[in-house]
């Protein structure tokens, strides 16, 4: 990946990761020094393992699509930019993400629902059509990928919620006899699933940073936005999801 290849004109930068785009893809990448942003007591946001992270995904996203049929970006690139910047560059989905496709009526002309603003009824058939998907295609199949090991390749990133309440600096891979630990994508929320904004139906699911294998009882999603910022405030069930994974 080189800097010339990229068009940003539509992709903010965020605390932590740059997100890209060109004309057939999407890539993450850290952040160069000049581009940190700062607190105001001048401190600088940083995320953890930012490097890990991409390579974590970069492994998941492949596994997924050599281990299953559901539809996730193809991997173009991994590794570190011309910059020493290290950064994930995957296929461009297309779609809207389940979060906003209600911003707006996704019906033809004459079939609207409304004629401006929010759409409730494309929001909701949209999510209907997630959940069926989620039940019936994505869970059965990563049920099926089993470990004897959590994480993916020796390396361990819980769920956000878990993140948000312990803030160790390193998580030991844990084992047991029998593959007792499923595949989990560990961050699976509305604003990960990508819609087509023309059926209403899941075109693929991105964001596999936090993604490996883990108890079964990880493999949670969300459809609603409300529920998934629940899991970060319920400190008695993060207690019981790290007793867990608990070396």
């Amino acid at each position: 990946m080189t800097q010339s290849t990229i068009m940003a004109d539509d992709c903010p930068v965020s605390p932590d990761i740059r997100y890209l785009k060109t004309e057939t893809s999407f890539i993450k990448r850290d952040l160069a020094d000049y581009e940190r942003i700062r607190r105001k007591d001048g401190s600088i946001i940083t995320r953890r393992w930012i490097e890990e992270r991409l390579y974590n995904e970069a492994a998941a996203l492949r596994l997924v699509a050599e281990k299953t049929t559901i539809p996730v970006p193809k991997v173009i690139g991994v590794g570190k930019d011309d910059n020493g910047l290290a950064y994930l560059e995957t296929e461009l989905l297309p779609g809207i993400d389940l979060e906003r496709i209600a911003h707006q009526c996704r019906m033809q002309e004459g079939e609207l629902h409304v004629e401006e603003g929010p759409c409730e009824q494309c929001g909701s058939i949209a999510k209907k059509k997630t959940e069926r998907f989620i039940v019936e295609e994505v869970l059965p199949q990563l049920e099926k990928l089993r470990h004897t090991t959590t994480g993916l390749d020796g390396f361990v990133l819980p769920p956000p919620w878990i993140l948000e309440y312990d803030e160790r600096t390193h998580w030991e891979p844990k084992s047991t006899d029998s593959a007792s630990y499923v595949f989990c994508h560990g961050d699976l929320a509305a604003h990960n699933i990508m819609i087509d904004p023309n059926g209403l139906d899941v075109v693929g699911i991105i964001d596999w940073e936090h993604a490996g294998y883990f108890p079964p009882e990880f493999q949670v999603w969300f459809v609603d936005r409300q529920r998934y910022w629940d899991y970060f405030r319920d400190t008695e069930r993060i207690k019981g999801f790290i007793g867990r994974i608990d070396v």
